[in-house]
């Protein structure tokens, strides 16, 4: 059965597989726009025709770390997990295999404006994003991160975001936005601000 202790500031949890994680007793939980997720999606899907879930995937991560340094505030708030294959933002995913929450929140009925083609796994924007959701910075950040990392191959991808500080750090579970800060003199304060913050955030 899982216990958990306090020590040293942290919380130390041990799940019945006999793991032991460290939790930070503050960290910054965003609630996912769900909306602004799925213009993210049409956004990037409509500026790189042809791109494919796992790019669509990557550039909405390290559009929302980009952002994040930048500005202080991800795009859309997504809950990421260190995934075998990197960051994984599960809003945006999720709506790329259309897992029924997320479909919920869209209050969409089972209907998203793109589809992702058979075989090449390539998503098909059905309309152009919604601006009116998507800041100019939001935008600029998307728009970096897909002229960073949009054509970059699989491998290439998947072998660089592995080396993602948040990834490692979040060792299979959730990754922390305080561990996508740069490694700036003021990294320290800048998380904790993110920490207090987050829950009253408007994305």
């Amino acid at each position: 059965m899982p216990y958990r202790i306090e020590w040293g500031g942290n919380v130390l949890f041990f799940p019945s597989s006999g793991k032991c994680f460290t939790l930070s007793p503050m960290s910054a939980r965003y609630i996912p726009n769900t909306p602004k997720a799925l213009e993210v999606i049409l956004w990037i899907a409509s500026a790189r025709p042809g791109i494919d879930v796992y790019h669509v995937v990557k550039c909405a991560y390290y559009g929302d770390k980009r952002h994040l340094n930048m500005y202080g505030r991800p795009i859309a708030g997504d809950w990421y997990e260190a995934d075998q294959y990197g960051p994984l933002g599960k809003c945006i995913y999720g709506l790329l295999r259309g897992n029924p929450q997320e479909l919920l929140a869209l209050e969409s009925n089972g209907k998203v404006p793109f589809a992702v083609r058979e075989g090449d796994h390539s998503v098909i924007a059905e309309r152009d994003a919604n601006k009116r959701l998507l800041s100019e910075s939001d935008i600029a950040a998307l728009k970096w991160a897909l002229s960073t990392y949009g054509d970059m191959s699989f491998d290439e991808l998947l072998e660089l975001s592995h080396e993602e500080e948040a990834y490692q750090k979040a060792e299979g579970g959730r990754m922390r936005y305080e561990d996508m800060l740069d490694h700036t003199p003021d990294r320290d304060e800048r998380a904790r601000e993110l920490a207090e913050n987050a829950r009253y955030a408007v994305l």
